[in-house]
Formats: structure tokens, sequence, C-alpha cells
């Protein structure tokens, strides 16, 4: 952690050569994630590396499950929620005006894993759709309903012409109680994200589809944001630049240092299993973009995804997504700002 605080200074003197010093004055801020996953190491290297106390500001971690984090930061509970990008759209198209401040993944870093048992037969190097095709009578976990994890299992069903609704049943589960529904036969299949998909993967379980490699037509999307009610940054503008400024940081620390960040994730993560997390760090490398600069053509990405998974209808889908996100605070962090 010595080796870890030091690259860290060092990045931060880079960055900051360019610009002014930031303020002095310590400024205090609570960031919702919604669930325990190295999907959100930027949020964990900016914190347990000091990366935001060393720009001034104080940030309280909070672990809210699920559309509870993006509500907590709607009630003003927290000032900041870890989400979807989904969640993002259909928050602002459903009139709950949010706004996205930094991008932190750009894949999807989903797999559909399933139990050996259930798939006997099937050929795992067929197209997608001809794997797809044999869900159909089979049970299937995701982590509640409505959440792109959900979307994720329509979509890919929709690729074989299946019927989400007539054709499979969707059970409710977190990742771990997946891993052993698997095991048990309680569950034919299950929607992971990582690490959880190499331990299931270890204990048995077969790969049947991939986000990172199965999905190009969907890539890059809006995979994970930080996003702030709207008006939040009009009145604390300061601690929106010093949030995203560490995670401009953290994200370079992670592709420039991913064994010291992969420590981060052991530390955050104590329950799981070191092989399964290394194995996952480089796909999380993968998808996490060097700079957390949004794309706006990748809005649409996510949002085939909503409308295949009936998270958005049809008549709700948006040309332009102007107004959901800002790419203000990481201009100028990186020094790309005019």
């Amino acid at each position: 952690m010595v080796r870890a605080t030091a690259l860290v200074g060092t990045l931060l003197a880079a960055l900051t050569a360019a610009r002014p010093a930031p303020a002095t004055e310590t400024e205090q801020t609570s960031i919702a994630l919604p669930a325990l996953t190295i999907i959100f190491l930027p949020a964990y290297v900016a914190e347990d590396n000091g990366i935001w106390k060393s720009l001034g500001l104080d940030v309280a971690l909070h672990a809210i499950t699920g559309i509870g984090a993006t509500n907590a930061m709607l009630a003003g509970s927290v000032d900041f929620a870890v989400q979807s990008g989904e969640s993002l759209i259909r928050g602002n198209v459903r009139g709950r005006h949010m706004l996205g401040i930094a991008l932190m993944a750009d894949g999807i870093a989903f797999e559909l894993v399933g139990r050996k048992q259930s798939f006997n037969g099937v050929d795992l190097s067929a197209p997608l759709a001809t794997r797809m095709a044999a869900l159909k009578g089979k049970r299937i976990s995701v982590d509640s309903p409505n959440t792109v994890v959900d979307a994720l299992v329509r979509y890919l069903a929709a690729k074989a012409g299946l019927d989400p609704k007539a054709d499979m049943t969707e059970v409710y589960m977190q990742p771990t109680e997946s891993i052993a529904a698997l095991a048990s036969g309680a569950i034919d299949a299950a929607m992971m994200n990582f690490p959880w998909n190499e331990t299931a993967q270890r204990e048995g379980a077969i790969l049947l589809a991939s986000g990172i490699t199965d999905l190009p037509e969907l890539l890059p999307t809006i995979a994970t944001t930080t996003t702030t009610r709207a008006g939040f940054c009009d009145t604390h503008g300061s601690i929106c630049e010093k949030l995203v400024h560490g995670y401009v940081l953290a994200h370079k620390f992670i592709h420039e240092h991913p064994d010291q960040a992969l420590q981060v994730a052991v530390k955050r993560m104590p329950k799981a299993d070191l092989s399964d997390l290394q194995k996952s760090l480089p796909l999380i490398v993968k998808t996490t973009p060097l700079v957390p600069r949004f794309d706006a053509a990748a809005f649409a990405h996510a949002q085939q995804i909503m409308i295949a998974g009936g998270m958005l209808r049809q008549d709700e889908a948006r040309q332009s997504f102007e107004g959901m996100f800002t790419n203000k605070y990481v201009d100028m962090a990186s020094g790309a700002g005019h």
C-alpha cells in the first residue's frame, strides 16, 4: 500500500500540474453502491488509495442494494449513486431527473452461466442464437426484476426468438445464492457479474454467453456511471469537480498499475476467491475506460438493451440524450476542457 500511495501521488502531480491546485478545505460527500462487485473498482481505488482525500474530499461509501442506491440519491440521503446507464436513462425519461458525471465502465461485464447437467448436448461453440435456444423451459436467476441484469437475459432470449415470460422462468437471487442454487439444481442458469461468474465456473458451471464477447452490437455502452440528482452540481460544483478528478486518477491507476488495483479489490472483497478476482481483473480493466468520459452514441446501445428487456417502451425511446450527462468535470480534470 505504501507503493500504491506513492504511485497515486505521482499521478496526482502529473494531472494537476497544468491546472490550479485544489482547495485545501476538506469537503464531505457520500456515494451509494448497489452491490459488492469488482465492477466498482474505480470507486474502491479512489477511496482506499487516498485519492479523494488528497484532493480535499472525504467520501463515505454506503452499500444500498439495487435500486435503493438510486432512490437514496434522489431522496437526498446520499449525494451520488453508482448505477447502470439503463437506470440513468429510464429515470430521466420517466421524470426522475439525474445527471451522470463519470463513466465508470463502458463494457458489459456480465456472463450467463449454466448448470452443466441442464445443458447437455449444447454446442458451446455454436452461434449465439443456437446456444440461447437451449434456455427454453429453463429456470434462470437474475438479481431482481427490471434491472439491467434482467434486461440482458431478455435480450439474449430474443436472439433465439424466445418469449422470456412464456418460454422460461426467472427467479430472483443474489450471486452467492445463485452459485449454490446452480450446484443443487434449483436453477439451470444465472446471469452474473464479475467475479461471481468466475466462481460459478470454477465450481462446475459452464459459460453460455458473455457480454464481453457475444454482444459486439451493444458496445461501447453506458454500463456503470456515477450519478447525482439534477441541480446538485450547480450548487456543489467543488464537490463534483473533486469527485470526478478522483475518478480520472483512479481510472489511470487501474490501467497503469493493475496489480496494485487488484490488491484493492482483494481488500474490499475478502470473501471472494483470489483466483476468481485475478481472472476477472483483465476484463475489468478492458471495460474501464482510460478516461471516464461519456460517449453520447453509447447511450443508444444501452437503450437497445432496455427496449429488448422491457425496461423501456419503444414509444419512450430517445433520439437525443442531452441533459442526462456531462463531461464538464472529466474535461476539467484531464485538461481537455476549453
